[in-house]
């Protein structure tokens, strides 16, 4: 029973119903032996459905969307352009401006991007950029490192790059590894700080400098305040990169959808026709059929 790990009360939903919640916080729950989950609702799972629709209605295809070529030339050319305006994640003119100068070519640069626009992270576009384009060089504290940080082009950009090269070069296990990505993440200093002592203590076991290791700590340190995980980066550069193949592919359908997104914001259809019309589509009136509650295709 939930009541032999923690204290719990009833309490009332949104929908007026009791559920039967506990009296812990999220911060400690995990430490009881519960499990913690987020669940977010994302509009953009839908706009994708809407747009999948209006193909459907429009043209008769059956779209697989889970299984677009992950090495679309054309959509890569959207990106390369910043042409990027309504899509997931990467609409902002900032992102857009880091886009042209990145000229991302491959699925795992728009991953980075993704981790790396953020405060904080940010300070390291440039560096990632340059060294993208052989403008700098890409260098490693150790060698072997090389194996975990070649794809960002030797920038530490995830959470799950620290927790590998902290096995790697000390010995870690897994379980110590997440420990430091908690750790880091929450600045628990008492725990940073043990960490610390077995990450020098098993790295200089292994034939690596003192210094090499503390400067590959501070390094992360620095890095804690900001790290994002791949997974969650992967996952939102997926979706972002089907609005982005849709809105290249079936601009029309795309737009479309996105007006039905927000039928109810006169302001948000008013910017969307905008958009439509710079992309070259015509826009007749009436805009919205409002009986169906869809934009017109």
């Amino acid at each position: 029973d939930i009541t032999d790990w923690v204290p719990v009360s009833m309490a009332t939903d949104a929908d007026g119903e009791k559920v039967l919640t506990t009296q812990y916080e999220g911060s400690i729950i995990e430490d009881t032996g519960l499990i913690k989950m987020d669940f977010l609702g994302l509009k953009t799972l839908s706009i994708i459905k809407e747009t999948i629709y209006n193909i459907k209605h429009r043209h008769g295809i059956d779209l697989d969307i889970e299984n677009i070529p992950l090495d679309d030339k054309a959509t890569f050319d959207l990106y390369c352009k910043g042409n990027t305006t309504s899509t997931f994640q990467f609409e902002s003119p900032g992102m857009q401006n880091s886009l042209r100068s990145l000229q991302p070519s491959k699925f795992e640069d728009l991953i980075a991007m993704n981790a790396l626009y953020r405060p904080g992270p940010m300070d390291y576009i440039p560096t990632f950029i340059a060294r993208k384009h052989g403008e700098e060089p890409i260098e490693y504290d150790i060698p072997c490192m090389k194996k975990y940080l070649e794809e960002t082009y030797g920038v530490t950009v995830y959470q799950e790059q620290v927790m590998l090269l902290s096995r790697q070069l000390a010995n870690f296990t897994r379980g110590e590894s997440d420990m430091l990505r908690k750790a880091m993440g929450k600045k628990q200093i008492d725990k940073m700080q043990k960490l610390k002592k077995k990450f020098m203590e098993q790295g200089q076991a292994n034939g690596h400098a003192e210094a090499t290791l503390e400067k590959i700590w501070v390094d992360w340190e620095k890095f804690a305040s900001y790290a994002f995980n791949k997974s969650h980066a992967t996952c939102y550069s997926w979706v972002a990169y089907q609005t982005a193949y849709l809105k290249y592919y079936y601009p029309v359908e795309f737009m479309a959808a996105l007006m039905t997104s927000v039928i109810d914001n006169p302001g948000k259809v008013a910017e969307y026709i905008l958009v439509s019309r710079s992309m070259g589509i015509t826009i007749l009136p009436p805009d919205i059929n409002r009986e169906i509650g869809r934009a017109h295709v």
